[in-house]
């Protein structure tokens, strides 16, 4: 090589040096996918409503992390958005509300409309954001309570009741920090029909009766109170009254007896609340395993097909005076029951039949003016305060001989 050349060389090599590559973009923390299926069908845990469908979005609080959600306006009875801190639990945000982003409260994108907001077709586009810049803006999500750490785990759920057909549509997400954005994909089982979770096995039935002891031939009555569910991912929407149980002697049922309130009616998405007399949006009430990780009853019946654990309203038989009457007992007992008039069955679970069990009563979106509802109630309520301000709409609650209901019908059954 001439003298010259290498010279050239030489200095392009020391210029090269000398100047900085450039930096590598800084790694958004997005998750491999979004939309992790929760529910009955699959995991089972924290005491779903079998009338729900519940998807979890994971994520890492960074500051100025931004979570951008893409949709159109579902055809449900009621859709939401909601954040949950490191411990599963609900928050209040920065301008004071609970961490929820209810349907109704949706605005939607320029040239569409929110048909829970007013008479229009399903089908309109919004955008979500999900930030921890979430004060006095509209459709923000805050990301995390305040002074939460970089690093701490976060969630975010889209919940769903009453689908019509059944067809969902999932929101687009994508992640941004620092000005670099990431689109998520959706899960691969997101939207993959599965099947009924399977009973408990053997050893843990086994377990839960060891656990649960001998039943008294008169156990004394459950007796229900208001609870927050913390630590479960609680809907911010809904309201809880729950009690557990001591299954009911051989020969028996529970009773559980109280006042309905009114809820908007089918599967169809409609505006809130609306022209008619609805109390709340949704309720329902649900039998459930009071051991484990908070499993809803799921009875698997011989036809292929299972026997969820919940009644809502739109399956809840009716006294011409408004009040309901649920007899708890076991698959057996079934057909006895629902032979009588007014009175709705609620399974204990086939697996377990004899453990303790647990009832949760729902309150959705209260409306206006309904000072029966369980929200009026404030949280750790016991339950002679509880029935207090709920007044005929706090369930009630007696063990009774089925040989009775059947033959007097529920008002020879005393609940108290």
């Amino acid at each position: 090589m001439r003298p010259w050349k290498t010279l050239l060389l030489a200095a392009a090599l020391t210029l090269s040096a000398a100047v900085p590559s450039a930096a590598a973009p800084p790694a958004v923390p997005a998750p491999d996918c979004a939309w992790k299926p929760l529910g009955y069908r699959t995991s089972n845990v924290a005491f779903p409503d079998t009338n729900a469908q519940y998807w979890l979005l994971h994520h890492t609080v960074r500051k100025g992390l931004r979570i951008t959600l893409d949709g159109r306006f579902p055809d449900a009875r009621y859709a939401s958005f909601a954040s949950y801190d490191a411990t599963r639990g609900s928050f209040t945000g920065p301008d004071g509300k609970p961490s929820v982003l209810t349907d109704h409260h949706i605005v939607p994108d320029p040239g569409s409309r929110n048909p829970f907001l007013r008479d229009a077709r399903p089908g309109g586009k919004y955008t979500v954001t999900v930030s921890d810049d979430a004060a006095h803006r509209n459709n923000v999500l805050p990301l995390a309570p305040a002074g939460t750490a970089e690093g701490s785990a976060g969630t975010v759920i889209y919940r769903l009741y009453l689908p019509h057909g059944g067809e969902v549509e999932l929101p687009k997400v994508t992640f941004e920090l620092d000005g670099h954005r990431v689109r998520v994909p959706t899960c691969d089982d997101a939207l993959t029909p599965a099947p009924p979770a399977p009973p408990a096995p053997a050893s843990e039935a086994r377990a839960a009766r060891a656990v649960t002891g001998a039943i008294a031939p008169a156990p004394a009555r459950p007796a229900f109170a208001r609870t927050a569910g913390a630590g479960l991912y609680p809907n911010p929407d809904n309201a809880y009254l729950s009690t557990g149980f001591e299954a009911p002697a051989p020969g028996q049922v529970l009773l559980v007896r109280g006042k309905a309130p009114t809820a908007t009616a089918g599967d169809r998405a409609q505006p809130w609340p609306g022209r008619g007399k609805a109390q709340v949006r949704y309720w329902s009430m649900c039998d459930n395993l009071w051991w484990g990780p908070g499993e809803v009853v799921v009875n698997p019946l011989p036809d292929g097909t299972v026997d969820p654990g919940c009644r809502a309203d739109f399956d809840t038989r009716l006294a011409a005076d408004g009040s309901y009457t649920y007899a708890v007992g076991t698959e057996e007992q079934r057909a006895t029951v629902e032979g009588v008039p007014g009175v709705t069955f609620l399974p204990l679970s086939a697996a377990t039949p004899t453990a303790k069990h647990l009832l949760i009563l729902r309150n959705m979106v209260d409306g206006p003016g309904f000072d029966g509802a369980i929200q009026r109630v404030p949280v750790g309520s016991d339950p002679v305060r509880t029935a207090e301000i709920m007044g005929a709409h706090y369930p009630r609650t007696g063990y009774c001989a089925l040989s009775t209901l059947t033959s007097s019908g529920p008002d020879g059954c005393p609940v108290a």
